[in-house]
């Protein structure tokens, strides 16, 4: 799910652990004694990571820390940047608690004098510790804490609407090209990322159509065949033919299963998450009612980019399943090793920042859709376009679908947004610069 409010129980407890952290005391960074940049030697760059491996859905979020890692080895080998090298000093685990990861955080700074930071994780607790240190920290994009700061560098931007005043159009073109005449939005009662996700998609369903006439946001985690049995034969009953979720890949797997045993074998679905080849290799035939949707360029696409061929080339010299996870993590390395290029010899957090703050066109060399980081921090939809990939699982491989060849990405005019999404463009990946 790919969105995020911090909770009153959850702003409490993060206040209550600053409080505890700060009167026990930590290291104080090198680089702040020194009046140099921190983490930075003559020849190293010190970066650090915090991930959710420790999660109730099983996402790999510590692939994001790998995908990273992978990145600055193969910089690393090019001669690094400046005559210094990356050096990942260590992937903290916050197990998806918010008192963990602001601990994990601060640890990363105080501790491990690190110069950026890499952030996937379910929570975000330690952004506003990152903004106030001016650290550049760079992540998995899922919680609204991303826009707190012009120092947090999400995968698709830093800035997402979620909520009923909110257009997240990508599950209903999914639903139009399917000829859906009626379509569901599911989401987890007890995470309100969740339920604010499904408000979203039920407003842009009301927009364009096909309604969404079951919107259930009652669901738990771990849910049973009894629990979703109501739901299950809506679905039947009002002859629903697509659904959108806000959840894990699991759960939609596991819900899709309960729909085939009640003779519903053909309900089309929305996977906002999953596009991995070892799901594809653990849930096969599964898959092929799910249509995935991506701001990066699907890895059967990989013939329109020399920046997507260089990532696949060293995924497989370290044996590593192909993942967006993965992808996230290269290009979050990337475009801190492109801050600092731009920055100079002399950089500095602030000047870092700065500079990736001017870059209207980020493509990461041709493996995702642009990003423009002049407003990509928000707090409104830039005046652009918004493009997605899409693909489908057909004959066990995963199959870009919905574009043009040469031009995966499907795009739509934001602020203000179209009429109908039939106002569609087609985009072809950045070549590598």
């Amino acid at each position: 799910m790919r969105t995020g409010t911090r909770t009153k129980r959850g702003l409490a407890l993060v206040v209550a652990v600053a409080a505890a952290v700060s009167v026990t005391g930590m290291v104080t960074p090198a680089g702040a004694q020194s009046g140099k940049a921190p983490g930075v030697s003559a020849k190293e760059i010190r970066v650090g990571a915090v991930v959710g491996k420790t999660n109730p859905t099983g996402a790999p979020y510590d692939q994001v820390a790998e995908g990273a890692k992978m990145y600055f080895d193969y910089a690393n080998k090019k001669g690094g940047i400046y005559g210094k090298k990356y050096k990942m000093v260590a992937v903290l685990d916050d197990q998806t608690r918010d008192s963990k990861n602001l601990i994990n955080t601060r640890s990363l700074v105080e501790e491990k004098d690190v110069f950026a930071v890499n952030m996937a994780t379910q929570t975000f607790a330690g952004a506003q510790y990152l903004v106030d240190k001016g650290v550049p920290t760079f992540g998995w994009n899922i919680q609204s804490e991303w826009a707190l700061g012009p120092n947090l560098f999400g995968d698709k931007g830093s800035w997402l609407c979620f909520g009923s005043n909110c257009v997240n159009w990508s599950p209903v073109l999914i639903a139009q090209r399917e000829g859906a005449k009626a379509a569901a939005s599911l989401a987890y009662g007890s995470s309100p990322q969740s339920a604010d996700c499904s408000k979203a998609i039920e407003s842009t369903f009301a927009r364009y159509g096909p309604p969404s006439i079951l919107n259930d946001r009652s669901l738990s985690f771990g849910f049973s065949a009894n629990d979703i049995s109501a739901g299950v034969k809506e679905i039947k009953d009002r002859n629903i033919g697509f659904v959108a979720p806000c959840m894990d890949l699991n759960g939609a797997v596991n819900f899709n299963k309960a729909l085939k045993q009640a003779g519903l074998p053909n309900v089309k679905w929305y996977a906002p998450e999953g596009y991995r080849e070892d799901v594809l290799k653990q849930l096969g035939p599964e898959l092929e009612n799910f249509t995935f949707s991506m701001s990066f360029l699907p890895f059967d696409q990989a013939q329109y980019s020399p920046g997507m061929k260089t990532f696949i080339a060293e995924a497989k010299k370290r044996k590593y399943s192909l993942s967006e996870h993965l992808l996230v993590g290269w290009q979050n390395a990337m475009l801190l090793n492109e801050g600092i290029k731009r920055a100079g010899k002399d950089f500095t957090q602030k000047s870092v920042v700065d500079e990736i703050n001017k870059i209207t066109d980020w493509t990461a060399e041709g493996t995702r859709s642009p990003i423009n980081w002049t407003t990509a921090h928000g707090p409104t939809p830039p005046n652009s376009t918004g493009c997605s990939a899409f693909v489908q699982v057909k004959d066990g491989k995963f199959q870009t679908v919905y574009g043009q060849p040469g031009k995966p990405f499907v795009c739509v005019k934001q602020n203000p947004y179209p009429t109908a999404l039939t106002e569609v463009t087609y985009l072809a990946p950045a070549s590598a610069k």
